[in-house]
């Protein structure tokens, strides 16, 4: 174990757990590691959620894109079980690690693999998603592990992010909360202007850095 670790071999895949807001989660070699910054997402998310419950607000229908472990949809669906949640992924080892997780927490969401939300039909009302924003150049010995395409994406990191905006443009959603890059911010503030989106904010992770931003469209 010790020479795994000098190697920069996660302890999380040795010992095939991990803890995400306060709950132990299955994860193995393959599948991103969740990250002490996401929790600020289910925050954010937890807030958004609680004021459509305040107005009314009984059916949302929420999806997570890149569902990873399944860390994020399984954590919001404890706080809104009421609500109707989706996950996909493109990855069909996360999917099985989230199946494995649901399992673990007695929970049922519906799974996909699907890029984006292309095998999905319904009507979506919120979508969710900490994606892969790394810029390739920045690659580096301790993610040596960790699956690349959970990681890194084109466009300065920014190629998923803003598929993932017009994703919910198009579908006309009443919200979406994504997770991006510390240095991103600039850039996806000029997509936004670009679609003419108006209603938007940022909010910062653990460290004070840029870490997400949140579109409310309804």
């Amino acid at each position: 174990i010790i020479n795994l670790l000098k190697d920069n071999y996660p302890i999380e895949y040795i010992f095939n757990e991990v803890y995400f807001y306060g709950e132990k989660f299955y994860i193995e070699e393959g599948v991103l590691i969740p990250r002490d910054d996401t929790e600020i997402l289910i925050e954010i998310a937890n807030k958004k959620l609680k004021d459509y419950v305040k107005q009314g607000e009984k059916n949302l229908k929420i999806a997570e894109i890149g569902v990873g472990s399944g860390v994020i949809s399984i954590t919001l669906k404890k706080q809104f079980p009421n609500f109707n949640f989706i996950a996909t992924d493109i990855n069909p080892l996360a999917l099985e690690v989230t199946k494995k997780n649901l399992k673990l927490h007695n929970l049922n969401i519906n799974l996909y693999l699907s890029n984006l939300l292309d095998k999905i039909e319904d009507k979506i009302d919120v979508i969710i998603s900490n994606p892969p924003y790394v810029e390739k150049e920045w690659e580096n010995e301790k993610l040596k592990y960790e699956p690349k395409e959970a990681i890194f994406a084109d466009d300065k990191g920014t190629y998923l992010l803003k598929k993932i905006v017009e994703e919910g443009v198009k579908r006309e959603v009443k919200l979406i909360i994504c997770e991006m890059g510390y240095n991103q911010k600039n850039l996806m503030e000029q997509f936004f202007k670009s679609l003419n989106l108006q209603n938007y904010s940022f909010y910062k992770d653990l460290n004070g850095n840029d870490r997400g931003f949140v579109i409310l469209f309804k």
